[in-house]
C-alpha cells in the first residue's frame, strides 16, 4: 500500500507542476511533460501521435492557439484521481476549469491520462478528453460545460 500512495502523490506532484507550467505557457515544462511518442485521443478525430520534439512542438502551438483564440487565461484543477497500474506506470482523471482572461468560465473538462515514470520523472504518454454529456469513470460528477 505505501508503493501505492507514494505513486499517487507523485503523479499529483507532477500534474500540479504541468499545470502550473501549462498556465505559464512554459513550452520548456510542457515538452518535458511528455514521453515521446505520445497520443492525444479524440471521437472526433481518433488517435494524433506525436512522434518527435517538433511534432509535440507543433501539437502544443496548435492547442495553446485554439485555447487562446477563446480567451484563455488559465486553468485551473477542481478533481485529481490518480490509480496507480504498475511501479512505473499510472492513470490519472483531472476535472479541469479553463478560464478567460476576465476570470469568467470558458470550459469545464475531464481529461485522462496515462503516464510513465522513466526512471528520472513521470511523463504523459496518452491523453484523451471526456466530453459532456459523458463523464468517464470517477467517483464524482463531472462538472457541467459553459
Amino acid at each position: 500500500m505505501a508503493d501505492s500512495e507514494r505513486i499517487v502523490r507523485e503523479v499529483e506532484e507532477f500534474y500540479r507542476r504541468y499545470i502550473d507550467g501549462f498556465n505559464r505557457e512554459d513550452i520548456d515544462i510542457f515538452m518535458q511533460s511528455f514521453d515521446l511518442p505520445f497520443v492525444a485521443i479524440a471521437g472526433e478525430t481518433g488517435a494524433a501521435v506525436c512522434a518527435n520534439e517538433a511534432d509535440q512542438q507543433s501539437f502544443y502551438t496548435r492547442m495553446m492557439g485554439a485555447i487562446q483564440a477563446q480567451g484563455w487565461g488559465r486553468s485551473g484543477i477542481d478533481q485529481l484521481r490518480v490509480w496507480p497500474l504498475a511501479e512505473r506506470l499510472a492513470t490519472l482523471m483531472a476535472d479541469v476549469t479553463r478560464y478567460r482572461r476576465n476570470g469568467s468560465v470558458m470550459a469545464r473538462l475531464r481529461a485522462f491520462y496515462t503516464v510513465r515514470n522513466d526512471g528520472k520523472a513521470w511523463k504523459i504518454v496518452s491523453l484523451t478528453e471526456a466530453r459532456a454529456p459523458f463523464t468517464g469513470p470517477g467517483d464524482l460528477p463531472r462538472p457541467v460545460s459553459a
